[in-house]
């Protein structure tokens, strides 16, 4: 009898044991799906021009789900400061790395280190692993070398506003909403700091940039910087790097570049984790793929960027390859232009762009 007891605890035993099992393995499976069901929302400002639906096909193909935002650089960090207390976003992209350091320090942004950081430099990566590089970016002038040569180009910005044929013959930022906008305006600023003056700026710096954006002429409704010197309203325009072999394709022009004697504002564009109650395990694995150099890749050799993936640059357009040879980094205090660039944003859109 005992021995008859001693079987059929035995059995229940090892039938809980394989129902807790079964149950392990639904749980799993049913994680699983969950994971791959997930919409990430995505917040971004590289997501324009044909990026954004580049983006949700290729992620679609590897199970993601996305809905993507599309915003100006500080559009979408505006945005986001204003949902810090409740994220609205999963993952953010695109921005600097300036803009990524105040998130941070907002205690805005997960720690997380992707899969693919070990193939960045190191000396681009954020020590606290608050956000990743992804991109490298330039800004910078541009002409039609179609209609000027280069050695008859202007050498600096300041060359728009002292030459009087040039007046109202180059295009200027109608609004301080997007990064290249603010590096338009930072690159001329940064030549004039002074810690006695206006916001760290000398009275020069300011009526300098003053006269940059009154001699200056505004876009159209509807046009570009780039169309607005394709089709001749303006002989010098500005735009990005990873623009340039989109748009010269796109309207059939040769842009040359200027690159002043001190140079361009160079930035790297990042990618980071909203911090959330809960962090999605897929936004952690749409970060992981984001970053690859199989995505990385296709991204640079369809518009144009210039990866920080050390495996992925070997897709870099050619194009933008020149560029970087014909440019310059500037050497600026990024930190000092993250603490100021609010405020300098404010200070012009109500004294200079009034």
């Amino acid at each position: 009898m005992k021995n008859i007891f001693k079987i059929f605890f035995i059995s229940v035993l090892f039938l809980g044991v394989l129902t807790g099992c079964g149950a392990k393995k639904s749980s799993q499976s049913a994680s699983k799906d969950a994971t791959k069901n997930e919409k990430i929302v995505v917040y971004s400002n590289s997501v324009s021009n044909g990026r954004g639906d580049f983006l949700k096909e290729e992620s679609h193909k590897k199970g993601f789900k996305l809905e993507v935002v599309d915003l100006g650089g500080n559009d979408l960090f505006n945005r986001l400061i204003a949902e810090k207390d409740a994220p609205v976003a999963d993952v953010t992209f695109g921005m600097n790395q300036m803009m990524f350091t105040t998130l941070k320090q907002k205690g805005m942004l997960s720690t997380y280190s992707p899969k693919w950081l070990s193939n960045v430099d190191k000396n681009l990566i954020d020590k606290d692993n608050k956000f990743a590089p992804l991109s490298e970016q330039r800004v910078f002038m541009i002409y039609n070398s179609e209609k000027i040569k280069k050695d008859k180009a202007i050498k600096s910005w300041k060359n728009l506003y002292t030459t009087s044929n040039l007046k109202h013959k180059y295009i200027v930022p109608t609004n301080l909403g997007g990064a290249t906008a603010n590096a338009v305006v930072y690159t001329q600023l940064m030549n004039h700091k002074d810690k006695h003056g206006k916001l760290g700026i000398s009275n020069k710096g300011w009526n300098e940039l003053d006269k940059f954006f009154k001699n200056g002429a505004i876009l159209s409704e509807g046009q570009t910087e780039v169309a607005a010197l394709a089709n001749g309203d303006v002989d010098y325009s500005y735009t990005f790097l990873s623009n340039i072999p989109v748009v010269e394709q796109k309207l059939g022009v040769k842009l040359g570049v200027v690159n002043p004697p001190y140079g361009v504002p160079q930035t790297v564009e990042q990618v980071g984790i909203l911090k959330k109650k809960h962090v999605s395990a897929s936004a952690k694995k749409f970060v992981d793929w984001l970053g690859t150099a199989e995505f990385q890749g296709k991204w640079a050799k369809k518009f144009g960027t210039a990866p920080v993936n050390k495996d992925a640059q070997s897709s870099m357009n050619e194009r933008v390859r020149e560029v970087m040879k014909e440019t310059t980094p500037q050497k600026l205090d990024y930190e000092f232009v993250n603490d100021h660039t609010a405020k300098w944003a404010e200070n012009i859109e109500l004294n200079i762009l009034k």
